[in-house]
C-alpha cells in the first residue's frame, strides 16, 4: 500500500515537472510575442504641450517685443531648458539664457529691438515626467509668412519622439527594472511573515534578496543612463547639476540609488527599519513618472505608492512560491494561506488604486481609445481580471485541500503577473493624455473639392484655411462659412467663425480653379466635443454644406 502510494505520488511529481517545464516554454513564447506585439510600434511621445507662444506662431509684428514666452500645460524640470531666437541669416538675436517662473510652466527670453525680417524660435524643455520636448517656429517682423498654417509643427518633428530601436531597449530596460524593484521590496516585506520550516530556509531567504538587491541596483543604473541619454543629450555640465539637484527626477535617480547601496547594511536585521526602507525607496520611485506632472502631485503620487505597495506583495509573494513549490512544498502550503489572504486584498487595492490614479490623468475616460498607453492600460486590466480569476481558483482549491492542481494555477498567475510588469515598463514612457493636433481635412461633394486646415486645435484662438475648388458648372464662388457647434451640450446656438479672402499673388495675377480663404480668428471657447460647419455658396445660389466631428482636449 506504501508502495503504491510513492509511486502515484512520484507519478504526480513528474507529471508536475514535465507539466511545468512545457507551461515555461509557454509563457517565454507568451511574453515574446506579447513584447513585439505591443512594444515594436511604440512611439514616445512627449508629455508636455505647448499651450500658448508669445509671439505666436505665424504671427506678423509690427516691431519686435520685449520678451519670447512660451507656456506649458505641465510643470517642467529645472535647470535643463533652452530658448534661442535666430533671424534670417541663422544668427542668434541674443547670447541671454532663458528664464523660468515660479510655476515652472512658462519660459522666457528677454531680446533686443531687430530690423525687419523672418525670425525662428527654438525650444527645449524636460517635463516633470522625465520626457524632452523640442519644438521651432517662425514669426515675422513687418513681412508676411504664406500659409504658415499649412506647416505648424510646433509640437512634432523632434518633440520627444525616439527610434523604434530606443523605444524597444527602454521598454525591455524598464521591465527588467520594476521585476527587480517589485520583488525586491516585496521579499522585504514578506521576510517577516514568512512561515519558515527550518534556519536553512530563512538564510536561502536572505541570500534570494542579496541577489534581488544586486540585480535592482543593476537595472536602476542602466535605466538612469538610458534616460539621461534622452533628457540631457547636448547639455552643458552646470545644466546637468542643476537638473539632478533640483528636479524631481533627479531626486528620485540619487535617493533610489542611496537606498540602494544602504539596503546592504542594514536590510533584514529589524522589520521597522526594513519596512521604512521599503517605504521610502517606493516614494522615491514615484517622482520619476506621471504622478509627479499631475496638478494635484501629492494625492497622485499617494495613489502611484499604494499601487506599488500592493503590486510588490502580489508579484513577490507569488514569484516565492513559485520557487519553493517542487522542494519545499510543505513550506510552500503553510504560506500560501497567508499569501492568499494578503494578496487578496492587495489585488483589491492594486484595482482602486489604478482606477483612481487613471481617472485623475485622463481629461474623460474615452482617452483610454485614444492612445497608445490608454490602449496598454486596457490590456493590463484585461490581465489583471484574468489574476483575479485565477485567485479565486486557488482560494477555492485551497479550500478543498487539493494542492496538486495548485501548481498550474501558480504558473499561470505567474505568466499573467510577468505580461502585466511588461506592459507596466512601455507605459511608464507613454503620454497618458491624448495629445491636441492640427486639423487637415479633404472632402469632395457635389464635384467641389474641399481642403481645410487649422492650427493646433485646442481650447483658445487658433487659425484656420478654407481651400475650395470652383463648381463645375461654370458658376462662382459667393461665400464660405464656417461654424462651429458644440455636440452634447444641449441647444447651444452654432459659434461662427470669421473668414475674409486670401487674394494671394496667384489669384491676382492669373485665373485659378479655386477660392482660398482664411482666419486668426478661429475660437474654441472650451474642451470637449465640436462640430465644425462648413457651408458653400455660389452664384447660382446653390448650397453645399460638408460636416466634421472633432474633439479637443483640455491639456491645462
Amino acid at each position: 500500500m506504501f508502495k503504491a502510494k510513492l509511486i502515484l505520488r512520484m507519478s504526480v511529481i513528474k507529471q508536475e515537472s514535465i507539466g511545468g517545464k512545457c507551461m515555461l516554454k509557454k509563457i517565454a513564447l507568451l511574453l515574446s510575442i506579447s513584447f513585439f506585439a505591443f512594444g515594436a510600434p511604440l512611439n514616445v511621445s512627449a508629455h508636455a504641450v505647448l499651450l500658448d507662444a508669445s509671439p505666436k506662431e505665424g504671427s506678423q509684428l509690427k516691431q519686435m517685443p520685449d520678451k519670447v514666452s512660451l507656456t506649458f500645460n505641465e510643470r517642467l524640470g529645472e535647470g535643463v531648458f533652452n530658448l534661442q531666437v535666430r533671424n534670417d541669416k541663422g544668427e542668434l538675436i541674443t547670447t541671454k539664457k532663458a528664464t523660468m517662473n515660479r510655476t515652472h510652466k512658462t519660459i522666457s527670453l528677454d531680446v533686443p529691438p531687430s530690423k525687419k525680417g523672418i525670425y525662428t524660435v527654438s525650444y527645449s524643455v524636460i517635463s516633470a515626467d522625465s520626457h524632452p520636448v523640442r519644438g521651432t517656429y517662425v514669426f515675422s517682423i513687418g513681412e508676411k509668412i504664406d500659409q504658415v498654417i499649412t506647416n505648424d509643427n510646433r509640437n512634432q518633428g523632434e518633440n520627444g519622439k525616439q527610434s523604434a530601436f530606443y523605444n524597444i531597449g527602454f521598454s525591455v530596460v524598464q521591465t527588467f527594472y520594476y521585476l527587480a524593484l517589485l520583488w525586491l521590496v516585496g521579499f522585504v516585506l514578506w521576510k517577516w511573515y514568512v512561515p519558515y520550516q527550518s534556519g536553512q530556509q530563512k538564510q536561502d531567504y536572505k541570500t534570494n534578496v542579496r541577489y534581488l538587491q544586486a540585480g535592482y541596483i543593476i537595472f536602476l543604473l542602466i535605466s538612469i543612463g538610458v534616460q539621461i541619454t534622452a533628457l540631457l543629450k547636448g547639455s552643458s555640465l552646470p545644466q546637468i547639476k542643476t537638473f539632478i539637484i533640483h528636479s524631481a527626477t533627479g531626486w528620485s535617480w540619487m535617493t533610489c540609488i542611496l537606498l540602494a547601496c544602504v539596503g546592504f547594511l542594514f536590510l533584514l536585521k529589524n522589520k521597522w527599519i526594513d519596512f521604512i526602507w521599503a517605504g521610502l525607496l517606493l516614494v522615491a520611485t514615484t517622482l520619476n513618472g506621471h504622478a509627479v506632472a499631475s496638478d494635484v502631485p501629492g494625492y497622485t503620487i499617494i495613489l502611484d505608492f499604494i499601487h506599488l505597495v500592493t503590486a510588490s506583495l502580489w508579484a513577490a509573494g507569488l514569484v516565492y512560491l513559485f520557487m519553493i513549490w517542487r522542494k519545499e512544498r510543505e513550506q510552500a502550503l503553510a504560506f500560501l494561506p497567508i499569501f492568499s489572504r494578503i494578496a487578496f486584498g492587495s489585488l483589491m487595492l492594486l484595482i482602486l488604486s489604478g482606477v483612481l490614479y487613471t481617472l485623475k490623468l485622463l481629461p474623460d475616460i474615452t482617452a483610454l481609445f485614444k492612445t497608445t498607453w490608454g490602449l496598454l492600460l486596457l490590456a493590463k486590466i484585461f490581465m489583471v481580471m484574468l489574476v483575479a480569476g485565477v485567485g479565486i481558483l486557488i482560494r477555492e482549491h485551497l479550500r478543498k485541500n487539493d494542492s496538486p492542481s495548485l501548481a498550474k494555477f501558480l504558473i499561470s498567475d505567474v505568466s499573467f503577473m510577468l505580461i502585466i510588469v511588461l506592459i507596466v515598463g512601455m507605459i511608464t514612457h507613454l503620454n497618458p493624455i491624448p495629445q491636441n493636433e492640427p486639423l487637415v481635412w479633404k472632402e469632395s461633394k457635389q464635384d467641389i473639392e474641399f481642403l481645410i486646415k487649422t492650427s493646433t486645435l485646442s481650447p483658445g484662438k487658433g487659425s484656420l484655411w478654407v481651400k475650395a475648388s470652383l463648381p463645375k458648372d461654370g458658376s462662382s464662388i459667393q461665400s464660405i462659412d464656417v461654424a462651429l457647434s458644440p455636440k452634447n451640450k444641449g441647444e447651444l446656438a452654432p459659434i461662427g467663425v470669421p473668414l475674409k479672402v486670401n487674394k494671394d499673388e496667384i489669384q491676382e495675377k492669373q485665373q485659378v480653379q479655386y477660392k482660398m480663404y482664411e482666419t486668426n480668428n478661429l475660437v474654441i471657447p472650451y474642451a470637449g466635443r465640436w462640430q465644425i460647419a462648413v457651408r458653400l455658396v455660389t452664384s447660382n445660389l446653390d448650397e453645399v454644406v460638408i460636416y466634421k466631428d472633432i474633439v479637443v482636449y483640455d491639456v491645462k
